[in-house]
Protein backbone atom coordinates (compact mmCIF):
# COMPACT_ATOMS: atom_id res chain seq x y z
CA UNK A 1 0.00 0.00 0.00
CA UNK A 2 1.34 3.58 -0.80
CA UNK A 3 1.16 5.80 2.19
CA UNK A 4 -2.33 6.08 3.00
CA UNK A 5 -3.78 5.25 -0.19
CA UNK A 6 -5.04 1.99 -0.44
CA UNK A 7 -5.37 -0.18 -3.87
CA UNK A 8 -9.06 -1.48 -4.45
CA UNK A 9 -10.49 -4.46 -6.88
CA UNK A 10 -14.26 -3.64 -7.06
CA UNK A 11 -16.37 -6.79 -7.46
CA UNK A 12 -19.80 -6.33 -9.13
CA UNK A 13 -22.15 -8.77 -10.44
CA UNK A 14 -24.55 -7.15 -12.99
CA UNK A 15 -28.16 -8.00 -13.82
CA UNK A 16 -28.43 -10.57 -16.10
CA UNK A 17 -30.51 -9.65 -18.27
CA UNK A 18 -28.93 -6.58 -18.78
CA UNK A 19 -26.01 -8.34 -20.17
CA UNK A 20 -28.14 -10.31 -22.12
CA UNK A 21 -29.23 -7.67 -23.76
CA UNK A 22 -26.19 -5.70 -24.62
CA UNK A 23 -24.17 -8.30 -26.03
CA UNK A 24 -27.17 -9.78 -28.07
CA UNK A 25 -27.23 -5.89 -29.36
CA UNK A 26 -24.01 -5.70 -30.51
CA UNK A 27 -22.56 -9.07 -31.19
CA UNK A 28 -19.41 -8.20 -32.30
CA UNK A 29 -18.58 -6.62 -28.89
CA UNK A 30 -17.46 -10.35 -27.64
CA UNK A 31 -14.72 -9.99 -29.91
CA UNK A 32 -13.12 -7.16 -28.33
CA UNK A 33 -10.00 -6.87 -26.24
CA UNK A 34 -11.02 -7.37 -22.34
CA UNK A 35 -10.68 -3.83 -21.56
CA UNK A 36 -12.51 -2.33 -24.70
CA UNK A 37 -15.12 -4.64 -23.51
CA UNK A 38 -15.10 -3.19 -20.03
CA UNK A 39 -15.20 0.44 -21.10
CA UNK A 40 -18.16 -0.49 -23.29
CA UNK A 41 -19.79 -1.88 -20.20
CA UNK A 42 -19.11 0.17 -18.27
CA UNK A 43 -19.60 3.38 -20.22
CA UNK A 44 -23.49 2.00 -20.88
CA UNK A 45 -24.27 4.12 -17.03
CA UNK A 46 -25.91 1.00 -16.30
CA UNK A 47 -25.97 0.55 -11.62
CA UNK A 48 -23.17 2.10 -10.23
CA UNK A 49 -20.81 1.88 -13.48
CA UNK A 50 -17.65 2.69 -12.17
CA UNK A 51 -18.53 5.62 -9.65
CA UNK A 52 -16.75 4.10 -7.28
CA UNK A 53 -13.23 3.52 -8.95
CA UNK A 54 -13.31 6.66 -10.25
CA UNK A 55 -14.02 8.18 -6.90
CA UNK A 56 -11.03 6.24 -5.43
CA UNK A 57 -8.71 7.44 -8.05
CA UNK A 58 -9.75 10.54 -8.10
CA UNK A 59 -8.47 10.84 -4.17
CA UNK A 60 -5.14 9.33 -5.16
CA UNK A 61 -6.20 5.29 -5.41
CA UNK A 62 -5.80 2.65 -7.91
CA UNK A 63 -9.13 1.28 -8.16
CA UNK A 64 -10.02 -1.80 -10.85
CA UNK A 65 -13.38 -3.02 -11.78
CA UNK A 66 -14.81 -6.36 -12.56
CA UNK A 67 -17.46 -7.88 -13.53
CA UNK A 68 -17.76 -11.58 -12.36
CA UNK A 69 -20.91 -12.71 -14.08
CA UNK A 70 -19.58 -10.66 -17.45
CA UNK A 71 -18.64 -14.30 -18.96
CA UNK A 72 -18.12 -13.11 -22.35
CA UNK A 73 -15.71 -10.23 -20.80
CA UNK A 74 -14.03 -12.64 -18.46
CA UNK A 75 -13.34 -15.57 -20.33
CA UNK A 76 -11.44 -12.48 -22.96
CA UNK A 77 -9.20 -11.67 -19.52
CA UNK A 78 -8.87 -15.48 -18.78
CA UNK A 79 -7.86 -15.83 -22.71
CA UNK A 80 -5.37 -13.03 -22.54
CA UNK A 81 -3.51 -13.77 -19.81
CA UNK A 82 -3.09 -17.72 -20.78
CA UNK A 83 -5.76 -19.14 -18.15
CA UNK A 84 -6.95 -22.42 -18.08
CA UNK A 85 -10.22 -22.73 -17.21
CA UNK A 86 -11.97 -25.80 -15.74
CA UNK A 87 -15.36 -26.71 -14.12
CA UNK A 88 -18.65 -25.66 -14.24
CA UNK A 89 -19.72 -21.80 -15.04
CA UNK A 90 -19.36 -20.90 -11.15
CA UNK A 91 -15.67 -22.47 -11.17
CA UNK A 92 -14.68 -21.06 -14.34
CA UNK A 93 -15.56 -17.42 -12.39
CA UNK A 94 -13.84 -18.07 -8.95
CA UNK A 95 -10.90 -18.86 -11.17
CA UNK A 96 -11.25 -16.05 -13.02
CA UNK A 97 -11.67 -13.79 -10.03
CA UNK A 98 -8.66 -15.29 -8.18
CA UNK A 99 -6.26 -14.74 -11.05
CA UNK A 100 -7.25 -10.84 -11.51
CA UNK A 101 -7.20 -10.67 -7.25
CA UNK A 102 -3.10 -12.01 -7.50
CA UNK A 103 -2.76 -9.79 -11.19
CA UNK A 104 -3.75 -6.87 -9.89
CA UNK A 105 -2.68 -7.49 -6.09
CA UNK A 106 -5.30 -5.14 -4.35
CA UNK A 107 -5.36 -4.15 -0.67
CA UNK A 108 -9.12 -4.36 -0.36
CA UNK A 109 -11.33 -6.48 -2.29
CA UNK A 110 -14.85 -4.99 -2.33
CA UNK A 111 -17.64 -6.64 -3.32
CA UNK A 112 -20.85 -5.78 -4.51
CA UNK A 113 -23.12 -8.82 -3.46
CA UNK A 114 -25.45 -10.67 -4.21
CA UNK A 115 -22.25 -12.34 -5.84
CA UNK A 116 -22.09 -15.91 -7.01
CA UNK A 117 -18.77 -16.11 -5.69
CA UNK A 118 -20.24 -17.69 -2.12
CA UNK A 119 -18.60 -17.72 1.06
CA UNK A 120 -16.08 -20.65 1.00
CA UNK A 121 -13.78 -19.35 -1.76
CA UNK A 122 -14.35 -15.75 0.03
CA UNK A 123 -12.55 -17.26 2.57
CA UNK A 124 -10.10 -19.58 0.69
CA UNK A 125 -8.84 -16.25 -0.89
CA UNK A 126 -8.89 -13.82 2.32
CA UNK A 127 -5.37 -14.61 2.93
CA UNK A 128 -4.29 -12.99 -0.36
CA UNK A 129 -5.85 -9.25 0.87
CA UNK A 130 -5.33 -6.79 3.34
CA UNK A 131 -9.09 -6.16 3.93
CA UNK A 132 -12.12 -7.90 2.59
CA UNK A 133 -14.88 -5.92 2.23
CA UNK A 134 -19.08 -6.52 1.24
CA UNK A 135 -21.45 -4.32 0.44
CA UNK A 136 -25.35 -5.63 0.00
CA UNK A 137 -28.93 -3.69 0.27
CA UNK A 138 -31.25 -6.39 -0.84
CA UNK A 139 -32.52 -9.55 0.80
CA UNK A 140 -30.07 -11.72 2.54
CA UNK A 141 -30.17 -15.35 1.06
CA UNK A 142 -30.18 -18.11 3.73
CA UNK A 143 -27.15 -19.94 2.28
CA UNK A 144 -24.77 -17.19 3.03
CA UNK A 145 -23.19 -16.20 6.09
CA UNK A 146 -20.63 -13.56 4.45
CA UNK A 147 -18.59 -14.39 7.81
CA UNK A 148 -15.39 -14.09 5.18
CA UNK A 149 -15.44 -10.20 5.26
CA UNK A 150 -14.17 -8.27 7.67
CA UNK A 151 -16.43 -5.26 7.33
CA UNK A 152 -19.91 -5.05 5.91
CA UNK A 153 -21.20 -2.07 3.87
CA UNK A 154 -25.03 -1.55 3.70
CA UNK A 155 -27.31 1.55 2.78
CA UNK A 156 -29.87 -0.20 4.42
CA UNK A 157 -30.24 0.87 8.13
CA UNK A 158 -31.58 -2.23 9.24
CA UNK A 159 -28.94 -4.86 7.32
CA UNK A 160 -26.12 -2.35 9.33
CA UNK A 161 -27.81 -3.35 12.41
CA UNK A 162 -27.97 -6.94 11.75
CA UNK A 163 -24.97 -7.45 11.02
CA UNK A 164 -23.74 -5.84 14.32
CA UNK A 165 -26.16 -7.93 16.03
CA UNK A 166 -23.83 -10.69 14.86
CA UNK A 167 -20.45 -9.30 15.92
CA UNK A 168 -19.31 -8.23 12.34
CA UNK A 169 -17.93 -4.75 11.90
CA UNK A 170 -20.82 -2.80 9.72
CA UNK A 171 -21.20 0.55 8.68
CA UNK A 172 -23.65 2.57 6.79
CA UNK A 173 -23.22 4.31 3.53
CA UNK A 174 -25.90 5.83 1.61
CA UNK A 175 -26.49 5.70 -1.53
CA UNK A 176 -25.57 9.36 -4.19
CA UNK A 177 -26.06 10.27 -8.10
CA UNK A 178 -23.42 10.48 -10.15
CA UNK A 179 -23.00 13.94 -11.19
CA UNK A 180 -20.89 13.06 -14.34
CA UNK A 181 -24.05 11.99 -15.54
CA UNK A 182 -25.17 15.55 -16.11
CA UNK A 183 -22.05 15.99 -18.56
CA UNK A 184 -23.10 13.58 -21.17
CA UNK A 185 -27.14 13.89 -20.63
CA UNK A 186 -28.56 15.73 -23.28
CA UNK A 187 -31.29 18.05 -21.56
CA UNK A 188 -34.28 17.96 -23.51
CA UNK A 189 -37.97 19.12 -22.72
CA UNK A 190 -40.30 17.14 -20.70
CA UNK A 191 -42.01 13.89 -22.59
CA UNK A 192 -43.69 12.66 -20.17
CA UNK A 193 -45.85 13.76 -17.78
CA UNK A 194 -45.19 10.96 -15.33
CA UNK A 195 -42.90 7.68 -15.29
CA UNK A 196 -42.99 4.73 -13.60
CA UNK A 197 -39.02 3.20 -13.79
CA UNK A 198 -37.88 -0.15 -12.28
CA UNK A 199 -38.47 -3.61 -11.89
CA UNK A 200 -40.49 -6.36 -10.79
CA UNK A 201 -38.52 -8.68 -9.08
CA UNK A 202 -39.79 -11.13 -5.78
CA UNK A 203 -38.64 -8.20 -3.95
CA UNK A 204 -41.28 -5.58 -5.41
CA UNK A 205 -44.19 -8.45 -4.34
CA UNK A 206 -46.84 -5.37 -3.95
CA UNK A 207 -45.61 -3.15 -6.98
CA UNK A 208 -47.80 -4.40 -10.05
CA UNK A 209 -51.06 -4.17 -7.95
CA UNK A 210 -50.05 -0.70 -6.40
CA UNK A 211 -49.21 0.53 -10.19
CA UNK A 212 -52.70 -1.00 -11.49
CA UNK A 213 -54.64 0.60 -8.67
CA UNK A 214 -53.32 3.98 -9.80
CA UNK A 215 -53.69 3.74 -13.33
CA UNK A 216 -57.35 3.70 -12.72
CA UNK A 217 -56.58 7.29 -11.91
CA UNK A 218 -53.60 8.62 -13.35
CA UNK A 219 -52.01 8.27 -16.83
CA UNK A 220 -48.36 6.54 -16.35
CA UNK A 221 -45.79 5.48 -18.59
CA UNK A 222 -43.71 2.60 -17.31
CA UNK A 223 -40.14 1.30 -17.79
CA UNK A 224 -38.54 -1.42 -16.92
CA UNK A 225 -37.95 -5.63 -16.24
CA UNK A 226 -40.22 -7.80 -15.33
CA UNK A 227 -43.23 -6.86 -17.04
CA UNK A 228 -44.08 -10.16 -18.46
CA UNK A 229 -45.06 -11.23 -14.98
CA UNK A 230 -48.25 -9.39 -15.29
CA UNK A 231 -51.33 -10.46 -16.56
CA UNK A 232 -52.20 -10.43 -19.80
CA UNK A 233 -55.01 -7.85 -19.21
CA UNK A 234 -52.76 -5.52 -16.76
CA UNK A 235 -52.66 -1.89 -17.71
CA UNK A 236 -49.11 -2.34 -16.63
CA UNK A 237 -48.45 -4.04 -19.90
CA UNK A 238 -50.44 -1.61 -22.06
CA UNK A 239 -48.46 1.03 -20.41
CA UNK A 240 -45.26 -0.19 -20.54
CA UNK A 241 -42.62 1.13 -22.94
CA UNK A 242 -39.49 -1.22 -22.60
CA UNK A 243 -36.69 -1.89 -20.82
CA UNK A 244 -34.38 1.30 -19.56
CA UNK A 245 -30.91 0.35 -18.48
CA UNK A 246 -28.47 2.67 -18.50
CA UNK A 247 -28.57 6.09 -20.07
CA UNK A 248 -32.05 5.30 -21.33
CA UNK A 249 -32.87 4.94 -17.95
CA UNK A 250 -31.63 9.00 -16.74
CA UNK A 251 -32.90 10.34 -19.80
CA UNK A 252 -36.30 9.11 -19.19
CA UNK A 253 -35.95 10.39 -15.74
CA UNK A 254 -34.93 13.78 -17.23
CA UNK A 255 -37.64 13.60 -19.50
CA UNK A 256 -40.68 13.36 -16.73
CA UNK A 257 -42.21 16.26 -15.23
CA UNK A 258 -42.86 13.89 -12.25
CA UNK A 259 -41.72 10.42 -11.66
CA UNK A 260 -42.94 8.15 -9.14
CA UNK A 261 -40.76 5.75 -6.40
CA UNK A 262 -41.76 2.65 -4.70
CA UNK A 263 -39.23 0.80 -2.25
CA UNK A 264 -38.43 -3.10 -2.49
CA UNK A 265 -39.46 -5.40 0.52
CA UNK A 266 -36.49 -6.11 2.21
CA UNK A 267 -36.13 -10.01 4.24
CA UNK A 268 -33.85 -9.21 6.47
CA UNK A 269 -33.10 -13.09 7.83
CA UNK A 270 -37.39 -13.33 7.74
CA UNK A 271 -38.03 -9.75 9.04
CA UNK A 272 -39.03 -7.12 6.80
CA UNK A 273 -37.86 -3.86 6.94
CA UNK A 274 -40.87 -1.65 5.03
CA UNK A 275 -40.20 1.90 6.29
CA UNK A 276 -37.01 3.16 5.32
CA UNK A 277 -35.98 5.09 2.35
CA UNK A 278 -33.21 3.57 0.67
CA UNK A 279 -32.59 3.04 -3.07
CA UNK A 280 -30.97 4.19 -6.13
CA UNK A 281 -33.92 5.97 -7.93
CA UNK A 282 -34.22 8.80 -4.75
CA UNK A 283 -30.75 9.95 -6.01
CA UNK A 284 -31.04 9.44 -9.51
CA UNK A 285 -34.22 10.96 -10.41
CA UNK A 286 -33.25 14.38 -8.09
CA UNK A 287 -30.03 14.11 -9.63
CA UNK A 288 -30.93 14.57 -13.09
CA UNK A 289 -33.69 17.19 -11.81
CA UNK A 290 -37.37 15.64 -11.81
CA UNK A 291 -39.80 15.77 -9.23
CA UNK A 292 -39.50 13.13 -7.38
CA UNK A 293 -43.52 11.59 -6.12
CA UNK A 294 -41.90 8.71 -3.52
CA UNK A 295 -43.45 7.22 -0.03
CA UNK A 296 -43.25 8.88 3.30
CA UNK A 297 -40.56 6.83 5.25
CA UNK A 298 -39.30 7.53 8.69
CA UNK A 299 -36.08 8.46 7.73
CA UNK A 300 -36.79 10.03 4.21
CA UNK A 301 -36.21 13.46 6.13
CA UNK A 302 -32.55 12.84 6.75
CA UNK A 303 -31.95 12.63 3.17
CA UNK A 304 -34.71 14.89 1.67
CA UNK A 305 -37.41 17.57 2.61
CA UNK A 306 -40.23 16.31 2.28
CA UNK A 307 -42.58 19.11 0.34
CA UNK A 308 -39.73 21.69 -0.50
CA UNK A 309 -37.21 18.87 -2.55
CA UNK A 310 -39.60 15.90 -2.90
CA UNK A 311 -43.16 15.18 -2.90
CA UNK A 312 -43.66 12.09 0.07
CA UNK A 313 -47.17 10.25 -0.11
CA UNK A 314 -48.49 7.97 2.47
CA UNK A 315 -51.50 6.15 0.54
CA UNK A 316 -52.21 5.11 -3.45
CA UNK A 317 -55.20 8.04 -2.90
CA UNK A 318 -52.79 10.49 -1.58
CA UNK A 319 -50.09 9.59 -4.14
CA UNK A 320 -52.89 10.50 -7.11
CA UNK A 321 -53.88 13.40 -5.30
CA UNK A 322 -50.62 14.95 -5.30
CA UNK A 323 -49.30 14.02 -8.49
CA UNK A 324 -52.53 15.36 -10.19
CA UNK A 325 -52.21 18.68 -8.04
CA UNK A 326 -48.28 19.28 -9.64
CA UNK A 327 -49.28 18.19 -12.73
CA UNK A 328 -51.76 21.26 -12.72
CA UNK A 329 -49.24 23.58 -10.28
CA UNK A 330 -45.67 23.54 -13.20
CA UNK A 331 -43.96 26.82 -11.23
CA UNK A 332 -44.23 24.31 -7.75
CA UNK A 333 -43.35 21.26 -9.50
CA UNK A 334 -40.14 22.69 -10.99
CA UNK A 335 -39.58 24.22 -7.62
CA UNK A 336 -38.98 21.13 -5.97
CA UNK A 337 -37.39 19.42 -8.75
CA UNK A 338 -34.70 22.37 -8.92
CA UNK A 339 -34.73 22.20 -4.58
CA UNK A 340 -34.41 18.20 -4.86
CA UNK A 341 -31.74 18.63 -7.60
CA UNK A 342 -29.61 21.08 -5.85
CA UNK A 343 -29.72 18.71 -2.43
CA UNK A 344 -28.34 16.02 -4.28
CA UNK A 345 -25.82 17.73 -6.42
CA UNK A 346 -24.92 19.42 -2.49
CA UNK A 347 -24.54 16.40 -0.29
CA UNK A 348 -25.64 12.59 -2.53
CA UNK A 349 -22.71 12.50 -5.09
CA UNK A 350 -20.51 9.80 -5.01
CA UNK A 351 -17.69 11.83 -5.16
CA UNK A 352 -18.78 12.65 -1.39
CA UNK A 353 -19.60 8.94 -0.14
CA UNK A 354 -16.01 7.82 -1.76
CA UNK A 355 -14.34 10.69 0.79
CA UNK A 356 -16.60 8.93 3.37
CA UNK A 357 -15.71 5.36 2.48
CA UNK A 358 -12.20 5.56 2.07
CA UNK A 359 -12.13 7.00 5.65
CA UNK A 360 -13.91 3.97 6.57
CA UNK A 361 -11.26 1.69 4.73
CA UNK A 362 -7.99 3.22 5.68
CA UNK A 363 -9.52 2.96 10.10
CA UNK A 364 -9.22 -0.38 9.18
CA UNK A 365 -5.76 -0.68 7.52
Amino acid sequence: MAGTHPSVLFVHTYYPEFLQHLYADDPALADLTFEKQRAHVLATGFCLSDAYSHGFRTLGCQAHDVIVNADLMQARWAKEHGLKLHGNIHDKRRQIIAAQIDRYRPDVLYVFEWCPLGDEFLSEIKSRLRLMVGQIASPLPENRTFMAYDLMVSSWPPIVEYFRGQGTQAELLKLAFDRRVLERLDVQPAQYDVTFVGGFAPSHPDRIEWLERLLENIDIDIFGYGAEQTAEDSAVRSHHQGHAWGWRMYDVLQRSRITLNRHAQIDVCGRLATNVANNMRLYEATGVGTCLVTEHKTNLAEMFEPGREVVAYEDEADCVEKVRYFLSHEGERRAIAEAGQARTLREHTYAARMEELLEMLQSRL
